[in-house]
Order: C-alpha cells, then sequence, then structure tokens
C-alpha cells in the first residue's frame, strides 16, 4: 500500500464509532433456556445438558439488517437470586431485554411479573422486552402454560410475545430479526440514526 510506515489510511477510532453496535440483555429463572436461545442465534447449534449461568453469559454475533451489519453483543444473566447485584450492574445502556419462562414450568411464568419490576427498577431507558414462551417443541402432556395464558399476559403489559424452541431453533431467528428491526426502527425516529447503509436495499 502507498502509505508511510506506521501510518494507517483512517482512524481507528472513527472506523469504530461508524459501527453500529446493540446490546440485547435475557432474563428469567434459571433453566429456561435463555443460554441456549443466545447459542443457538450465535452459532446455530443446540447444547442439551444443561449448566446453570454463573453470574453472566456472553455472546456476540454480526448480522445483516436491512443490508447493514449489525455488532450484537448479547448478555445472558443468570436467573439465580444471589446474582441480582450482577445483573443490575448490565442493565444500563440495553436496547432491549427478551424475558423468557418455560412452558412446562409454571414457577418461570409466575415469576415474570416479578422480573418486569427488576427491569422497571434497573434499567432506565430500555427501548423494548419482549416475552419468550421457550420450549414450545415439548410434548403437549407435559406444557402446563398455554398460548392463551401466555398472549393475555403480554397483552396486559403491552409486549409482544414469542414462541420459541432452543432445541429445534423454531421461533429463533424470528425473534432476533424482529427485536434488531424495531431497535433500528426506533432509533431512526430518535434522529439517532440520520442515515442508514441499507436504505437502498430492497425490503
Amino acid at each position: 500500500m502507498d502509505r508511510q510506515r506506521g501510518h494507517l489510511a483512517k482512524n481507528p477510532h472513527e472506523l469504530v464509532d461508524k459501527l453500529t453496535w446493540i446490546k440485547i440483555v435475557g432474563i428469567g429463572n434459571a433453566g429456561v433456556g435463555k443460554t441456549c436461545l443466545i447459542k443457538h442465534f450465535c452459532e446455530s447449534k443446540f447444547s442439551g445438558g444443561y449448566q446453570p449461568t454463573v453470574g453472566v453469559d456472553y455472546g456476540f454475533k454480526i448480522q445483516n439488517v436491512k443490508g447493514c451489519e449489525l455488532r450484537v453483543h448479547l448478555w445472558d444473566l443468570s436467573g439465580s437470586p444471589e446474582y441480582i447485584d450482577v445483573r443490575n450492574e448490565l442493565y444500563g445502556q440495553t436496547d432491549a431485554i427478551f424475558l423468557v419462562f418455560d412452558v412446562t414450568n409454571q414457577a418461570s411464568f409466575e415469576s415474570l411479573d416479578t422480573w418486569l419490576k427488576e427491569v422497571t427498577k434497573y434499567s432506565s431507558g430500555v427501548h423494548e422486552i419482549v416475552l419468550v414462551a421457550n420450549k414450545v417443541d415439548t410434548k403437549a402432556g407435559k406444557k402446563v402454560i398455554s398460548t392463551q395464558d401466555a398472549k393475555k399476559w403480554a397483552q396486559s403489559h403491552k409486549m409482544n410475545i414469542y414462541e420459541a424452541s432452543a432445541a429445534t431453533g423454531d421461533g429463533v431467528l424470528k425473534l432476533f430479526d424482529e427485536m434488531l428491526n424495531n431497535i433500528i426502527n426506533k432509533r431512526r425516529q430518535a434522529g439517532i440514526l440520520t442515515s442508514w447503509p441499507g436504505d437502498h436495499a430492497q425490503l
């Protein structure tokens, strides 16, 4: 390249500033499948062995939305009560939260209000919270939370609801794609994104 040694063609700080960074947080009781949902989105695979998240887990993916590459950071917050201080430190500057319950676990559904109170208290400025009914691939006999009850709860809290299976991948891509599109649309409406590289792309 025709440049002086030790000199970059462009300032790396300027290049980083032009990237679009997204922060998404997953919450819900331990064992509901937050880690598996993130892993399936980032790596398109499922791990059947359950290992509870210790404090926090993390995923990263570059995802193309409307012709532009987003740098998506996904934070999986432990559902164990002893990690509440860790969770509260990580709610800041979050673009979206997905609140997960397990359709085979009554307690995880009954805990949704508690999780929502925690989010409301510690995550000021969050643009979007969605509800995720996970493990919908489970046989009907083991399912204890009906789709109707889940939708009723979501509607009462003005949330979108997604049915998903981290095991099969059903609904996972739709969940994250729609969250990312909604984040970008709200940023544009707020004037945070005035020019979008994908504007010329066919939607």
